[in-house]
């Protein structure tokens, strides 16, 4: 709520507002308000869209501010995952949705991920991002652990599978990302990655890999 009202948002329209973002993640798995005895949402919640278009145009303005600071190579990969999303998944280009981001500690890798999180969000493009230890994903905007993204089980085995259906309240938000950026893509096993690739094949009802979404994987060298 003090973030709300930092932004000069009434206290009971910023309580409308936290309780609404707090109940979108929720959502995600399957909750909702009232399973945290967590007050419901009345009728000041019609008047909380107009600030979510004043959010919409922070973030225009971040990434117009950030996008001349990106250096050649940032620039290029970014484009990429942009030209990417424009398009829809087939045959001839199921491969090219994967992107690879691999460069020493300190060379901007972040900074390209949070450039992409600003200019797909501004755009309705919905992105999720994650990394495999929660450390790492304090670095993103919005970041989580790929457990927490995914639900995968603990031990993760050769034939774990993600603890999500299709049809699922977090099945659905799934199949609504447009693009995944997993950070430390190194750390990740490749068995959480099989069960990972799986799920979104189910999810999104195709055999593309990962189900045809566009993926942006990030891994820091230390050479």
């Amino acid at each position: 709520m003090e973030d709300y009202i930092h932004h000069s948002m009434p206290p009971i329209i910023a309580e409308q507002a936290a309780l609404r973002q707090i109940e979108s993640i929720i959502n995600q798995n399957g909750k909702t308000l009232a399973d945290f005895n967590l007050p419901t949402l009345d009728e000041f919640l019609d008047y909380v869209p107009q600030n979510e278009e004043e959010d919409v145009q922070v973030l225009i303005d971040e990434a117009n501010r950030v996008r001349p600071l990106l250096n050649d190579n940032q620039r290029q990969i970014a484009d990429a995952i942009l030209s990417a999303l424009s398009e829809q998944p087939n045959n001839e280009n199921k491969q090219s949705r994967l992107f690879f981001m691999d460069g020493p500690a300190g060379c901007g890798k972040t900074f390209t991920y949070n450039y992409l999180i600003a200019e797909t969000s501004s755009r309705h493009i919905i992105t999720a991002t994650a990394a495999w230890t929660g450390i790492a994903a304090t670095l993103l905007k919005k970041g989580c652990t790929l457990h927490g993204l995914f639900k995968l089980p603990v031990p993760i085995l050769e034939n774990s599978t993600c603890n999500v259906t299709p049809n699922s309240i977090h099945g659905k938000f799934l199949r609504q990302v447009s693009l995944y950026l997993l950070d430390e893509a190194s750390m990740i096993p490749k068995h959480a990655l099989n069960a990972i690739d799986k799920l979104l094949q189910d999810v999104c009802n195709n055999k593309f890999p990962f189900g045809g979404k566009v993926i942006g994987n990030m891994f820091s060298d230390f050479h």
